[in-house]
């Protein structure tokens, strides 16, 4: 039997996050998540019985994907062996990311193209995959400590703008600021600033 998948959502737009913002890209999000972060902005992303089981063979069917950038997310998507969905994407000569929080490792063979770890300070979990961006979101408790050298990432660290809230954005701007050895990148969500998904 086929791994089934548990499928959120799906949606074609603009990559809005990192080093491949401004992309056209079609969104797979995955239902379930190991860590329920209280400021996630796709919490209802966390229960798999609420989403659509489904296999790789019915997502590359039954999904469009006008773009040549697909982006698996979720919830979290390590939660779930990637590489059959993987292989069937690229099949159709789909550049695939994947937005992760980092405390899965991601095995070599699933051949993903991109990886967006986002780790979580004060989560009890350490990075346990290889990225190619980080994503640290910025908030109340947020500290420069938590940026561990990442020399083979240097200049794809972003330090994300919580959404709707402005000293979010103040204290990310006054950190790369005060850190310029550190490369760091403001990170904003274009799509949100553009009012689309």
């Amino acid at each position: 039997m086929s791994i089934q998948y548990p499928i959120i959502e799906s949606f074609t737009s603009i990559q809005g996050e990192g080093m491949h913002m401004g992309k056209g890209a079609t969104f797979i999000r995955v239902a379930g998540c190991n860590l329920r972060c209280r400021w996630c902005d796709t919490s209802y992303s966390f229960d798999p019985s609420k989403a659509r089981l489904m296999s790789a063979q019915e997502i590359v069917d039954e999904i469009p994907m006008p773009h040549q950038h697909i982006v698996i997310t979720g919830g979290e998507p390590t939660l779930y062996d990637l590489g059959p969905l993987v292989y069937e994407l690229h099949k159709l000569g789909k550049y695939v990311a994947i937005e992760t929080n980092g405390t899965n490792p991601i095995p070599v063979e699933w051949g993903i193209d991109w990886v967006t770890a986002s780790p979580k300070p004060g989560s009890g979990f350490a990075l346990a995959c290889s990225a190619d961006e980080l994503k640290y979101v910025v908030d109340d408790e947020f500290s420069i400590e938590y940026i561990t050298d990442h020399e083979m990432i240097e200049g794809r660290i972003f330090l994300q703008v919580e959404s709707g809230r402005p000293e979010s954005a103040q204290k990310a701007y006054d950190l790369i600021q005060r850190f310029p050895e550190r490369r760091l990148r403001l990170g904003i969500q274009l799509h949100k600033f553009l009012n689309v998904r």
